[in-house]
């Protein structure tokens, strides 16, 4: 007997694996075909995007967190409203 819902997960599974396939060969061919120089620029770029992007991702969550705790901790409120005025009153 067959599962519909399994046979439909497993042609998904099997297409994304056909197109990883095709992405990782493609990547070879690329790598392949660098010059020397073109393929350290390229590890270079490679470090820092595993490197230093999640740490700022990273670094702007915690930031805004503390932001977020210090805001609910301290609780000012903001204080009764300026009414408005406009340019031509003067002040007076």
């Amino acid at each position: 007997m067959n599962n519909a819902t399994f046979d439909s997960f497993y042609a998904t599974l099997s297409e994304m694996g056909q197109a990883i396939a095709k992405a990782a060969r493609h990547g070879a061919a690329a790598i392949a075909t660098m010059s020397w120089p073109a393929l350290a620029v390229c590890c270079v770029a490679l470090a820092f995007a595993i490197t230093i992007v999640p740490l700022a991702l990273f670094l702007f969550v915690m930031f805004m967190a503390i932001k977020l705790i210090v805001n609910v901790i301290t609780d000012r409120g903001r204080g009764k409203a300026t009414p408005y005025t406009s340019a031509d009153d003067k002040g007076e």
